[in-house]
């Protein structure tokens, strides 16, 4: 085991460890709000799908309008689709909930992670943030890896 000086270090590493992850992991949408934020981001990935890449900015929320222009947000897709081409298969793999989002104001937040296949790229994680807009759930943003 450690030696008697560096125990408490290892319990304090494991309690740090602890209260970072452990949120993440039990920080569940509740049923109601993750099949609306499910439904939002399904439409949006549908809009950009077809191509509709003006609509789908259309269609987000005014904090993803704020910080992208629908100009540039069309040219990064439609670059982005072209090296990936199109969609095969696309399946939901998690959602998490918070309220607070990186370089956003507190509000409701549901992260989800689809794993994708496209003609082009075999495997890829698409992520959508949808946030409660107004009383209504848009997406806040969009990021394929």
């Amino acid at each position: 085991m450690f030696p008697k000086q560096f125990r408490i270090h290892a319990v304090l590493i494991l309690a740090v460890l602890f209260m970072i992850f452990f949120p993440l992991i039990t920080e569940k949408p509740d049923k109601e709000k993750a099949e609306k934020a499910t439904a939002t981001a399904l439409e949006f990935l549908y809009l950009i799908d077809a191509g509709k890449y003006a609509e789908s900015w259309q269609s987000a929320a005014t904090l993803m309008q704020e910080k992208v222009t629908q100009k540039e947000w069309v040219e990064k897709l439609t670059k982005a689709r072209e090296l990936s081409g199109a969609l095969v298969e696309r399946e939901e793999q998690n959602a998490s909930y918070s309220t607070t989002a990186k370089d956003s104001p507190d509000g409701e937040y549901i992260l989800l992670t689809f794993e994708s296949r496209f003609k082009n790229a075999e495997s890829v994680d698409e992520y959508v943030t949808v946030m409660l807009d107004d009383q209504v759930w848009r997406v806040a943003g969009y990021f394929i890896q």
